[in-house]
């Protein structure tokens, strides 16, 4: 598990190492820093090419077990007003505080950020954007909740967060905005697996609960986003003989 390997301060950065929009060596999505070549921008990337659990998947359903006495979320998300909302280079991002309990571990939440298309796929099918929440308990350990975007209704958590979208690299706000809990489908029910962080340094042990259920977004509030960023997905990796495990 990344607790015996890293230090808790050690996992912090790594979490939050998107804010590091000017570190090097850059990354990216496309050209020669797309992600078939992270692994060779630098030895701490190594990961990224030679990882054998690495993020995201193609999550197959009908391959999942299902696991009936699977242990809930407990989310606890309330209104902010003093988060920071980034524009890393690769990703919107915003840093907040929260909680979420599973089983008797709790957790912090450190941060959110946004993909399009959705980096994990459904029996082959991505959506147009999903949103991973990163949390970590007090051993070091990541757990980050995936959300995907099924275009549709506007979405008013969204709404609020565009207001402040930072539109240049590396450019900041503050921001306050409502409950993240509005951001959450009403079913929790969600797929899980081991997997590693989707960008550089691709470290392993970080564990992945994708809801099933999607949120809707409006096509205007994608495309705005889109215009930033208008691919930020990791493609999808091997399952080297891991178990997708399904909570019903």
């Amino acid at each position: 598990m990344l607790a015996k390997t890293f230090s808790h301060l050690a996992l912090l950065s790594i979490a939050l190492a998107p804010l590091a929009s000017d570190a090097k060596p850059q990354y990216g999505y496309s050209g020669n820093v797309a992600p078939d070549k992270w692994g060779k921008l630098s030895k701490d990337y190594v990961k990224c090419s030679d990882g054998i659990e690495q993020a995201p998947l193609n999550i197959v359903s009908k391959s999942t077990k299902k696991v009936s006495n699977a242990t809930p979320l407990r989310p606890s998300y309330t209104a902010t007003t003093n988060d920071v909302v980034v524009n890393t280079g690769t990703t919107i991002q915003v840093n907040t505080q929260g909680s979420l309990k599973i089983g008797t571990t709790q957790y912090k939440l450190l941060q959110y950020h946004f993909h399009t298309p959705s980096e994990e796929s459904i029996n082959g099918v991505h959506f147009g954007m999903n949103v991973h929440l990163v949390h970590q308990d007090a051993g070091g350990r990541l757990a980050v909740i995936g959300v995907n975007f099924k275009e549709g209704a506007p979405n008013s958590f969204v709404a609020d967060l565009w207001k402040a979208l930072p539109q240049s690299k590396g450019q900041q706000k503050k921001v306050s905005l409502p409950s993240l809990m509005e951001l959450l489908p009403k079913d929790l029910n969600y797929y899980t697996y081991m997997g590693s962080l989707t960008t550089p340094p691709c470290t392993e042990g970080v564990r992945f609960y994708i809801l099933k259920q999607p949120i809707s977004i409006s096509t205007q509030q994608l495309k705005a986003f889109q215009k930033l960023y208008p691919m930020n997905a990791r493609p999808v990796q091997p399952l080297n003989g891991r178990t997708i495990k399904s909570s019903n």
